[in-house]
């Protein structure tokens, strides 16, 4: 008897991983663009003591915010944000990805053109809403387009690209702010 159950408890141990559930692959059906929201803030002020305040002015940045939703997987080990703006005649890419995205909705990815960028591309002028001509999103796995759009219902126009200027939040004086809000970055990935 010793030795049936003995080598029932081996048979188990080798037979279990072939019963065990694979990870479901995640297809356009899973990932959703909600919501492209584009705003231009202020640098933020923060307050240090034991030093001098060596701000000059407070700033203008232009902040493209991306709401979106994961739905029939538990889990998605990461997914690469694809933005592009057009601002004044030229576009503007950027990407960053998204690791560990749970399940549901309100999940936000962010990206920010800075102060110095926007006054090259507007010749040193304020940014206004004529300027921003549209703003295009695409969600990739491995390469696999799962969700795209756009604010407005155009395909990118054949414009000069100006790679660089568009960056993460984590090259930003708001690196610090948010943390709870925004999907985690997979580590080592700027850009």
């Amino acid at each position: 008897m010793k030795i049936f159950s003995t080598l029932l408890a081996a048979v188990s141990l080798f037979t279990t991983p072939l019963f065990a559930q694979a990870p479901v692959p995640i297809t356009a059906k899973n990932v959703k663009i909600d919501k492209i929201m584009p705003s231009v803030i202020t640098t933020p002020e923060f307050v240090i003591k034991g030093t001098t305040d060596k701000r000059a002015e407070y700033l203008k940045w232009f902040e493209i915010e991306v709401e979106f939703e994961v739905e029939g997987v538990e889990m998605v080990d990461e997914l690469t944000f694809k933005y592009l703006a057009e601002i004044n005649g030229k576009l503007l890419p950027g990407e960053i990805t998204h690791v560990n995205i749970p399940k549901g909705r309100n999940h936000f990815s962010v990206m920010y053109i800075s102060p110095r960028s926007l006054d090259r591309l507007t010749d040193g002028k304020q940014l206004n809403q004529g300027m921003i001509g549209n703003i295009w999103i695409e969600i990739e796995k491995q390469g696999q387009v799962l969700a795209k759009k756009s604010s407005q219902q155009k395909p990118p126009p054949n414009l000069q690209r100006m790679n660089g200027l568009m960056v993460p939040k984590s090259e930003t004086p708001f690196q610090v702010l948010w943390w709870d809000r925004y999907e985690a970055v997979k580590p080592g990935v700027s850009r």
